[in-house]
């Protein structure tokens, strides 16, 4: 293919060798001196900017400074409970037989609850009725010595035996006429069983069976009293000791005392009477037998 020849002006239109707007190429177009173009250079290295001398004291320092405050404040904290358990041990310490005591406890009742200790004291028995009646007592009661409390409202006989278990009839423990307050002991003697009570009463009545641990207790230096009584004397009497006694009444006023091997007769009176006895040593209890008001006191 044939090709035309290029324009004399260059393909702009302009002489060839020259600038388009005229004027020698390495010339600026408005005119002034030549100047050559400057040589080419790389372009200066990228810096990037350090980090300052607080950026490292930080980074460096910071985790001294953490550190040391942690361990201050489990310092604080280890104190304060220190503190803390060394007051509540001061103000709950145990002895250290307690602290036996309780260990061996926990040992002995790891494998089974604890059991409570049998009582050996009879629980109190209460009964009632009006007139005549036999009272048959629970079969664990036979033996036991007890305290008996007696009332009955009425106008005739109010009388109470003991039987034995056999039915045999003992001595009278009450027996008066009309209305009755007292106390009175039964099984005091040695092997003798009650098994019922009989019962003579023309009106109602009350009895009630006591531990005679319930009875009253003298234990300064008088006592008094209306009607049949039972006082334990606690401390039992040591030596010589007197009793100035007293009674206003009509019928018996009749006292003994009660060692731990004997019992005595120390009054034996009939009606208002006064005076005074001496008292056994080693007396633990006084039964009184009266129908009117009574006074002891120790001289």
């Amino acid at each position: 293919m044939h090709q035309q020849p290029s324009p004399p002006n260059g393909p702009y239109g302009s002489p060839a060798g020259q600038h388009p707007y005229g004027g020698h190429p390495h010339q600026p177009p408005f005119g002034g001196p030549a100047q050559r173009p400057p040589a080419w250079q790389p372009p200066p290295p990228h810096r990037k900017k350090g980090k300052g001398p607080g950026f490292w004291l930080l980074v460096i320092g910071l985790p001294f400074v953490l550190l040391f405050g942690c361990m201050a404040a489990v310092g604080s904290l280890a104190s304060d409970r220190s503190s803390t358990t060394s007051t509540a041990a001061k103000a709950h310490k145990p002895s250290a037989a307690a602290d036996s005591d309780a260990t061996a406890a926990e040992k002995a009742g790891a494998s089974e609850e604890p059991s409570s200790p049998p009582s050996s004291q009879p629980k109190p028995r209460t009964y009632s009725g009006a007139g005549a009646k036999v009272l048959k007592l629970r079969k664990s009661d036979w033996t036991a010595v007890w305290l008996v409390t007696l009332t009955h409202r009425g106008g005739s006989n109010f009388i109470v035996s003991p039987l034995d278990p056999g039915g045999a009839e003992q001595g009278a423990i009450v027996n008066e006429i009309g209305d009755y307050k007292g106390s009175v002991l039964l099984n005091e003697d040695d092997g003798k069983d009650t098994a019922a009570l009989k019962i003579q009463a023309d009106g109602a009545w009350t009895i009630v069976l006591k531990p005679l641990s319930m009875a009253r207790v003298w234990s300064g230096g008088s006592l008094t009293g209306r009607g049949d009584e039972v006082a334990i004397v606690a401390p039992p009497s040591v030596g010589l000791t007197t009793v100035n006694a007293r009674h206003s009444g009509s019928a018996n006023f009749i006292v003994e005392a009660w060692t731990e091997t004997s019992r005595e007769l120390i009054v034996n009176e009939i009606g208002s009477w006064h005076g005074e006895v001496p008292l056994p040593s080693g007396t633990i209890l006084v039964t009184i037998k009266a129908d009117g008001v009574w006074s002891f006191k120790k001289s």
